[in-house]
């Protein structure tokens, strides 16, 4: 498909519900009931979509790829109209309210949604039991907690630590007023709001200086999306940071971020491609992908003609912690997905990164399995915990490791980690526990120093050319 097709194809579209218009020769305007986009032709046939949320600036969906098979690209197109069509007024701030059974909330609600149309706010209210909270908490902009069960603040604050949660006043409870409680919560939200700190990016050590241009490519299936974040590092520095945005990641999506990357940027000396799933010598095994054993690195290597460096993507985790703190030659990065996704973890040994056996070491979600332990749907802080707990003491009496890093929202406290570890083995033996709550810095800068070792050990065994070559 060449440029004016596609133009010609955009221009054909008929869509009750989106309304396109054409600015430019290069620019499509998409325009929604509750959220914008914009289709953009770049040089050299490369293509641009993305859309945001109404009120936000945030992309709830971005790519971008070179323009070739016109089937592919309509696919793209078709995908990107789709996610408008699903996505939700943003300004709209939802608001959960929990309490043991949902009964007594479930009028309250009632009457909320009511005051909301009247008062003209854009607020709108549900209900759930509490021990469906943690199934559903996630997509919400508000918690709010009935009095009766206020001693689960502490908990609850802990894991839904991005928003804000807040106890419903005896008072207002009482009485179903409506005012009230909007009142307070309109005033509460502010404040949390104001007082929320901004993420705080890792910063990149000098320990990274190096004379190349390495592409990192790393895949994230968490936080209710699919991203691929892929960064340049020029030397060391990184000096591109973005991300595809998509419903569903597949290995198509790879090759036309890489078709769109090395367009666009030149003098790429090596790809690190971080991936869930095993990783054994540029080999995938990741069924989700459609990968069983394919040598992936091998055929990305022939087609860009440049190393393409894979691993797996807890692994880069652990790398990245390591190489960003000091002080943890022997320690473990435990991965704990939201929801029936399996664990794993990445293990430094001896200031190096283990992989044993065909690279299949930190599976430690098997394990669990075989035991009966992961779930298949959404897990409870007490599920996440137990496993947890079960995974630590594996840790401590197989590698004995100085320090565990634990990547778990539902599991925040470590010193309640440490209490219930402590029933189930000898507390002098249980290392520094360490919560953290960011992936995308960790794994992009292990994905870095993956390559910069591979690339090293081989060009000191003269097999360099076996990356890119059959």
């Amino acid at each position: 498909m060449k440029t004016e097709e596609f133009r010609s194809y955009i221009r054909g579209l008929k869509l009750p519900d989106i309304t396109i218009v054409q600015e430019s020769e290069k620019r499509f305007v998409l325009t929604s009931r509750n959220a914008s986009g914009e289709i953009v032709i770049h040089d050299q046939d490369i293509i641009e979509l993305m859309i945001k949320e109404a009120g936000s600036e945030e992309y709830s969906f971005y790519l971008h790829f070179q323009l070739g098979d016109a089937g592919h690209a309509e696919h793209l197109l078709s995908e990107m109209i789709r996610t408008m069509r699903r996505q939700k007024d943003s300004r709209l701030v939802r608001v959960l309210l929990t309490c043991s059974s949902a009964l007594t909330t479930s009028y309250f609600v009632m009457q909320l949604n009511a005051a909301a149309d009247s008062l003209k706010i854009n607020y709108h209210f549900e209900a759930v039991s509490f021990d469906r909270l943690y199934d559903i908490g996630f997509a919400y902009d508000v918690i709010l907690l009935a009095p009766q069960v206020h001693y689960q603040l502490g908990r609850v604050r802990e894991i839904f630590n991005r928003i804000p949660v807040l106890v419903i006043p005896a008072s207002i409870f009482g009485t179903y007023n409506t005012g009230a409680l909007i009142e307070y919560l309109i005033s509460e939200r502010s404040h949390f709001m104001a007082s929320a700190e901004d993420d705080q990016q890792t910063a990149i050590r000098s320990i990274f200086n190096n004379d190349i241009r390495i592409l990192c490519v790393d895949l994230i299936n968490h936080h209710n999306s699919n991203r691929i974040a892929y960064r340049i590092y020029d030397h060391g520095r990184p000096t591109l940071d973005k991300e595809v945005i998509k419903e569903n990641i597949t290995m198509q999506d790879i090759y036309d971020l890489l078709d769109y990357v090395f367009v666009r940027h030149e003098n790429i000396d090596a790809v690190g491609l971080a991936v869930p799933g095993v990783t054994y010598h540029g080999h995938l095994y990741h069924p989700e992908l459609g990968m069983a054993n394919e040598h992936v690195g091998k055929m990305l290597g022939r087609k860009y003609r440049v190393p393409v460096i894979m691993i797996n993507d807890v692994n880069a985790m652990a790398l990245g912690y390591y190489a960003l703190n000091e002080n943890c030659p022997d320690m473990v990065f435990h991965f704990q997905p939201r929801g029936g996704i399996l664990p794993g973890a990445g293990i430094i040994l001896n200031d190096h990164l283990y992989t044993g056996h065909l690279h299949a070491a930190g599976e430690i979600g098997r394990i669990l399995k075989c035991q009966g332990e992961v779930m298949d749907g959404p897990m409870s802080p007490e599920a996440a915990m137990k496993i947890l707990a079960k995974a630590v003491v594996m840790y401590i009496w197989l590698l004995a490791p100085e320090r565990i890093v634990i990547y778990s929202e539902l599991t925040p406290n470590m010193d309640e980690l440490r209490e219930y570890v402590a029933t189930m083995t000898e507390r002098e033996y249980i290392p520094e526990l360490v919560h953290v709550d960011t992936l995308k810095n960790y794994m992009l800068a292990g994905t870095m120093v993956h390559v910069l070792e591979i690339l090293s050990s081989y060009k000191r065994e003269g097999k360099l050319a076996e990356l890119t070559q059959d």
